[in-house]
């Protein structure tokens, strides 16, 4: 059998794993692999300049409670209170939680999944925003209009905050209330 040419550049490499180095180290986590490690002290001006990076974030804020059983929502579509608006409609049921829980719904009128998660970002800031005059006690579904996703965050604000009102979630009394008496 005949032997093919080896090129000149080509080299013969043992086919065997090369051996551990004794005393090879991880970076940590936290860790520039590009510099060397060193200690610094408490002195150092730059140990101190990352504490302002978080200056005012360490109170954080209530989290939104989201509906996410597929039960809960079949409850607000049946049972649910409806109210509408021309860029939002929202369906309301009252619990016995000390919560009030937000779902979301943005159908394929809308757009594609790049618009229809926009809208929902935008909404959850929006609720977010009106969170501290929330009445506990409340399941909420928000239905996306296709004219939400082309308006300002003031109107969308404006629109939200009109539809919750009505339905009680915002302030005191209103007229659910009232009938249910």
């Amino acid at each position: 059998m005949e032997r093919i040419a080896r090129h000149p550049d080509e080299a013969d490499i043992p086919a065997q794993e090369a051996a551990s180095r004794e005393g090879a180290r991880l970076p940590r986590q936290d860790e520039d692999v590009r510099r060397p490690t060193r200690a610094r002290s408490a002195e150092d001006p730059r140990a101190q300049a990352s504490d302002g990076l978080t200056h005012g974030r360490g109170q954080n804020p209530p989290r939104l409670v989201m509906l996410s059983r597929p039960r809960d929502f079949a409850t607000l579509q049946g049972e649910g209170v409806l109210r509408a608006h021309p860029l939002l409609l929202a369906r309301f049921v009252r619990t016995d939680l000390e919560t009030t829980r937000f779902g979301l719904a943005t159908g394929r009128k809308l757009g594609g999944a790049v618009v229809r998660n926009r809208v929902r970002r935008r909404l959850r800031e929006a609720l977010r925003e009106m969170m501290p005059s929330f009445q506990p006690g409340w399941d909420v579904l928000i239905i996306a209009r296709p004219g939400l996703v082309e308006s300002d965050h003031d109107a969308l604000v404006g629109a939200l905050r009109r539809v919750l009102l009505r339905g009680g979630v915002l302030g005191g009394s209103n007229d659910m209330d009232r009938t249910a008496r």
